[in-house]
C-alpha cells in the first residue's frame, strides 16, 4: 500500500464523518474532534477488517459508527439517523467509484503511461474532491437535509440508499458465504447499476437543491412581508396615538386660554407642570431615537427595529438608542442578522416590561474589524443560570418552553463570523452579538 493508499483512505474515512455532521446539523464538535474521530475510527476498521478478514465490516461498521454519533442529536429520530447515514455512505463511496473509473478513463486516453501507483493518485485526487467539496458547500448541505426529509423526495431517497447499502456490501468483495454468492453472481450487475444509482441520488439532490432554494426564498418574502406588515400596523397605531394627542392637546389649549382669560396663574402653571412638560419631553425623546435609527442605511434591519422600539414604548419601557456613525452593512447575511437580533431584542423587550426598571437599551456601531450589536435590558430576576439558558427547554417563564434562546444559539452556531457573548449584572441583562467584517 502506497502512502496516497493511506492519505485517501483517512480523507473518506473524515469526509463520511464530516458530511454526516452536517446533515444532522450537529454543530458542536470542532474540526479537529471530527479529524481525530475520523482517523482513531479509520484504524480501528482498519484492525478489526485484517483481523478478521472480513471487509464487509468496513460497510457495517461505519454505519454503526455514525448511528452512534447522531445519539448526540437529541432531535433527531431513529429513521432520520438512519437515513443521514446512508447518504453518507452511499453517496460518497458512488462518487468515489464513479469519478475514480471516469479518472481511469480519461488517464487510459491520454499519452502518459500508466504506472503501478497511478491508481493511489487518482483515488487521493478523488479523496481530495471529495473532501474539499464537503467543506466549500456545509451550508448548502445543511440546507438541502433539512428540507430534503419534509419533502416527498424523503421516501424515494430512502428507498435508493438502502438499495445503495445492499450494493455496497456485494461489491466490497465479501468473504461470509451469502455476500460472497452474491458478489460472485451479481457483483458486476451491481457494480453498473450502482451507475444508475449514482445518477438516481444525483437527479434528487439537484431537484432537492432547487426546491431549498424556491422554499428559502418564499421564506424570506413571507419574513419581508411580516415585517412589512407589523411596521405598517405600528406606523397605524402611531397615527391613532397623534390623532388622540392632538385631541386631548386642543382640550389643554382650550384650559389654558380659560386660565388665561381669567389670568388664573396657578391654573396655568398646573396644566404647565401636569401636562404640557411631561409631553414635551416624551415626543422628543421619540423623535430622538427615529433621528437615531435612520443612521442605519439598510431599510429591511431599520424598519424592524423602528417597529420594535414603537411596540416597547407602547408598552411603557424607556429605549436608549446608541448608534454613533452610519451603519451601511452587515457583516452577515441580511435575513438571518434580522432573526438574531429580532429574538434579542423581543426577548429584551419581554423581560423588560415585567421589570422594575422597564429599561431597553440598544446599541449598534463597528469598529476597524468588527460589528457590535448590543441589547441590554432590566430585569426582574436577581439570579440567571448563563450556562443553562440556551438549551431546548431551558425558560425563566413557566409557560414559554425555552426555544427562541435555543434556535438563536444554533443560528449563530452555523455562522462562524458571529459570536454571541452574554452578561447579567442584576437588575441589568445584556447580550452581545459580534461580527467579524470581510477584510
Amino acid at each position: 500500500m502506497y502512502v496516497y493508499d493511506l492519505v485517501a483512505i483517512v480523507l473518506i474515512g473524515v469526509s463520511h464523518v464530516l458530511l454526516y455532521i452536517q446533515l444532522i446539523r450537529y454543530n458542536r464538535l470542532s474540526y479537529k474532534m471530527v479529524f481525530s474521530l475520523s482517523i482513531i475510527f479509520t484504524i480501528l476498521l482498519g484492525i478489526v477488517v485484517t483481523v478478521t478478514g472480513y471487509p464487509e465490516f468496513n460497510v457495517i461498521m461505519l454505519l454503526i459508527f455514525l448511528l452512534s454519533l447522531g445519539l448526540m442529536k437529541d432531535d433527531l429520530t431513529f429513521m432520520q439517523n438512519v437515513f443521514f447515514a446512508l447518504v453518507s455512505m452511499v453517496l460518497i463511496t458512488l462518487v468515489k467509484l464513479v469519478t475514480m473509473e471516469l479518472g481511469m478513463k480519461l488517464f487510459m486516453l491520454s499519452p502518459y503511461n500508466l504506472y503501478l501507483w497511478t491508481g493511489s493518485i487518482i483515488q487521493l485526487i478523488v479523496s481530495i474532491i471529495i473532501f474539499t467539496s464537503i467543506l466549500l458547500f456545509r451550508k448548502s448541505i445543511q440546507r438541502f437535509a433539512q428540507f430534503i426529509i419534509e419533502s416527498p423526495l424523503y421516501y424515494i431517497s430512502y428507498v435508493l440508499l438502502v438499495i445503495g447499502l445492499i450494493m455496497m456490501l456485494i461489491i466490497s468483495m465479501p468473504s461470509s458465504a451469502l455476500l460472497s454468492t452474491l458478489n460472485q453472481q451479481y457483483g458486476q450487475v451491481s457494480s453498473n447499476a450502482s451507475f444508475i444509482l449514482f445518477l438516481l441520488l444525483l437527479l434528487i439532490v439537484l431537484i432537492g437543491s432547487h426546491l431549498t432554494k424556491e422554499r428559502m426564498l418564499e421564506e424570506q418574502q413571507k419574513r419581508s412581508d411580516k415585517e412589512l406588515l407589523d411596521y405598517v400596523r405600528k406606523l397605524e397605531l402611531m397615527h391613532d396615538e397623534l390623532a388622540s394627542f392632538r385631541h386631548d392637546y386642543i382640550n389643554v389649549l382650550l384650559a389654558l386660554d380659560e386660565g388665561v382669560r381669567t389670568k388664573n396663574i396657578n391654573q396655568i402653571e398646573q396644566i404647565y407642570y401636569d401636562v404640557i412638560a411631561p409631553t414635551s419631553t416624551l415626543i422628543n425623546n421619540r423623535e430622538l431615537e427615529i433621528v437615531k435609527l435612520s443612521r442605519i442605511a439598510i431599510p429591511e434591519v431599520k424598519s424592524m427595529l423602528s417597529a420594535k422600539v414603537i411596540a416597547a414604548k407602547q408598552q411603557q419601557v424607556k429605549v436608549m438608542i446608541d448608534i454613533p456613525e452610519e451603519i451601511k452593512e452587515i457583516a452577515m447575511p441580511i435575513i438571518s442578522f434580522i432573526r438574531v437580533i429580532s429574538i434579542l431584542v423581543d426577548n429584551a423587550i419581554e423581560e423588560a416590561v415585567d421589570s422594575k426598571e422597564k429599561v431597553l437599551q440598544l446599541a449598534f456601531f463597528e469598529m476597524e474589524k468588527e460589528q457590535y450589536f448590543i441589547v441590554k435590558n432590566s430585569c426582574q430576576h436577581e439570579n440567571i443560570d448563563l450556562q443553562k439558558m440556551y438549551e431546548k427547554r431551558y425558560s425563566s417563564k413557566e409557560e414559554n418552553e425555552g426555544y427562541g434562546l435555543f434556535s438563536l444559539k444554533r443560528m449563530i452556531d452555523k455562522i462562524e463570523t458571529a459570536t454571541l457573548e452574554t452578561a447579567f449584572k442584576s437588575p441589568y441583562f445584556s447580550q452581545t452579538l459580534i461580527l467579524k467584517k470581510r477584510s
